[in-house]
């Protein structure tokens, strides 16, 4: 096996353990109070959009820059 083969295994099961944390987190329910609104969202749900939206920004970001 080679080195990249090795480290793809190694990542792909880091990206396992990562997601089943995020679905411990899901039972967690998080009361956001806006001013005219209020939600009751599960901790995961946010967790998961926030990283979303990282992602889509540096994608944008890179699109707009280079």
């Amino acid at each position: 096996m080679s080195f990249s083969t090795i480290l793809l295994l190694i990542f792909i099961i880091l990206l396992g353990i990562f997601s089943l944390s995020i679905l411990a987190l899901n039972k967690s329910v998080v009361h956001l109070d806006l001013l005219f609104l209020e939600l009751d969202l599960q901790l995961g749900y946010i967790f998961l959009s926030a990283i979303l939206l990282g992602i889509l920004i540096t994608i944008v970001a890179e699109i707009i820059f280079f």
